[in-house]
């Protein structure tokens, strides 16, 4: 479309490794790393090939690096890589559990121009602590002090889960006393160890009240109150439903970015592992254009069991790594099912609640 700039991230996991053992993480075995020569080599593949389709295709893009891990902070070299993703002209953004967050370190990213700093809270501290261990809030605190001291864009993100949907006020509340510019939440995907969790899931219908709760907690707080969620998109809507058979919004994997993971695998998504390629060996550019597993994801007739015939498929598509994790625990490989959160897809036959 004439005038618009698209959005387009790479989620960079640079490292497994991690000071704290979450009982949600979509890890369960570590993997190796890339050195720093190879990360930056990457870097500049990727930005070599956005810059062809600006040029190309006479598109307007706006390309951003999202640094995570494992924990980022134990990257050797972080800082480097940092200063390698800035000359590829890309904006970085880092997301962290903030515990090793020093007030130097929150300074040499300031000076890198890390654009905001996301950090992992998941309860007030007795419910934090239980999901990531014993004092663990206490020094995600005092790390998100040294970024806002820092003046740097600082936000909290919320993995939604029964195991704290009960203080939804209190997190926001919390955001406000610390000044943080937003609050965000994020589903749990049982994956990895959080397959342990999957009890703990919400149900559709209290996906509809978190949704409820969300835009109520929004109109009212002097923080952003925000969720991503692509299910999201359909619960806040407002105005007419886009047609058409190519995603305009929603689930992110393999549309408007994708995951490369800490050893260079190219993922859709890192809570969806499915290896479509390695930037060690892989052309970037040709598996982004050519992946059968993210042409599938960009391809309505490619789902089923509802979501290719919802009305909203263009907006939402639900969220991929979920419908994966639920047919995984079936026993069965499978993608493009429906998402068993979703409290609301319309069918050719009207609207149909899916359950778990």
């Amino acid at each position: 479309m004439e005038g618009t700039t698209y959005d387009f991230f790479v989620q960079w996991h640079l490292t497994e490794r991690c000071n704290l053992k979450c009982r949600h993480c979509y890890q369960e075995t570590s993997a190796g790393e890339m050195t720093y020569e190879e990360t930056c080599r990457a870097m500049g593949e990727v930005a070599c090939a956005v810059q062809s389709w600006v040029r190309e295709y006479d598109m307007s893009i706006s390309p951003s690096f999202h640094f995570s891990g494992g924990e980022p902070l134990m990257k050797r070299g972080l800082l480097t890589i940092l200063e390698c993703a800035r000359t590829a002209g890309f904006s970085a953004s880092l997301m962290s559990n903030g515990t090793l967050m020093t007030r130097d370190i929150a300074l040499q990213l300031r000076r890198l121009g890390i654009g905001d700093v996301q950090v992992s809270l998941d309860g007030l501290e007795a419910v934090h602590d239980s999901i990531r261990g014993r004092g663990a809030f206490r020094q995600t605190l005092r790390g998100i002090s040294h970024l806002l001291e820092a003046g740097i864009d600082t936000n909290v993100n919320v993995t939604i889960s029964r195991v704290n949907l009960f203080q939804l006020d209190g997190l926001v509340r919390l955001g406000e006393d610390l000044g943080v510019s937003a609050v965000t939440f994020s589903r749990l995907v049982p994956c990895g160890r959080g397959k342990e969790l999957g009890q703990q899931v919400l149900s559709p219908q209290e996906l509809a009240g978190f949704f409820d709760t969300v835009r109520r907690l929004a109109a009212g707080s002097k923080v952003a109150v925000i969720t991503r969620d692509p299910l999201a998109a359909v619960a806040h809507l407002d105005g007419e439903v886009p047609e058409g058979e190519f995603p305009v919004a929603g689930c992110a994997a393999g549309v408007f970015g994708v995951t490369i993971a800490a050893d260079g695998a190219i993922m859709p998504c890192r809570r969806m592992d499915l290896t479509i390629g390695n930037v060690r060996n892989n052309d970037f550019r040709r598996v982004w254009a050519e992946s059968p597993v993210l042409w599938s994801l960009r391809s309505r007739q490619e789902y089923h069991d509802g979501c290719d015939s919802c009305r909203y498929w263009t907006v939402c598509r639900g969220c991929r790594a979920v419908a994966l994790a639920h047919a995984r625990a079936a026993g069965k490989e499978d993608y493009l099912g429906p998402d068993p959160q979703c409290p609301f897809y319309q069918s050719a036959v009207g609207v149909v609640a899916a359950g778990l």
